[in-house]
């Protein structure tokens, strides 16, 4: 499991000198995903979410790379070949909006389609199946380690009914930078938040940019 090779990295960048630092981090990425509360439904999906956006994709003052990629280079010459090569994967994450296409022949994993990159990914995680059905949109990452792939551990699943609204947002920024990508995908992030706390509300309404709700 990757978790045990993260959790130096949490530790480090998480307390300390960093212990503001993340404090900080926590203020950017809710005023742009959505505030969440101890009592929402999905108050530790959206935690480990931020922690993972806080890992591996926002940048550190005075350094301009994300804890992992930091950790990667002043740790390098010092991995052993295994940690290096597991390390080196760390740096390069997919964080996207996915739809399920269907389960692996053998149960044991998902094949899950891009909608950024348009690529199919197998992720093997026997554990999490039962939660997935055909056709689910979701905001995942995936963690490249040891010759597969696996998801961290948060997911924001979307409405199926916007996918459209979805992809046509996404046609828009495909071929922007990674940044302009991310911001899209914290924005649709708080349109679900916003969904679960308003259902009186016509979904259409709210996930949309027009909208005055």
């Amino acid at each position: 499991m990757y978790q045990k090779y993260l959790e130096p990295i949490i530790e480090e960048f998480t307390t300390g000198e960093y212990y503001r630092e993340v404090y900080q981090a926590k203020q950017e990425y809710f005023d742009k995903a959505g505030i969440v509360y101890e009592e929402d439904s999905e108050f530790e999906q959206r935690m480990c979410i931020f922690m993972d956006w806080f890992l591996f994709d926002r940048d550190l003052p005075g350094v301009d790379l994300p804890p992992i990629k930091y950790y990667f280079r002043k740790n390098k010459d010092r991995f052993s070949s295994e940690e290096l090569n597991i390390y080196r994967d760390f740096c390069s994450t997919i964080h996207s909006v996915f739809r399920l296409k269907r389960l692996t022949w053998n149960k044991k994993g998902l094949v899950v389609y891009d909608l950024f990159s348009e690529k199919t990914h197998t992720v093997v995680d026997a554990e999490i199946n039962r939660g997935f059905d055909r056709g689910d949109i979701f905001e995942a990452r995936i963690i490249p380690f040891k010759d597969g792939f696996e998801f961290s551990r948060g997911f924001c699943f979307h409405p199926n009914e916007m996918e459209s609204f979805i992809l046509g947002e996404i046609k828009k920024v495909r071929y922007q930078d990674k940044s302009r990508q991310t911001k899209l995908i914290l924005q649709l992030a708080a349109m679900k938040l916003k969904h679960l706390r308003f259902h009186h509300i016509d979904i259409r309404h709210i996930y949309t940019f027009d909208s005055r709700f």
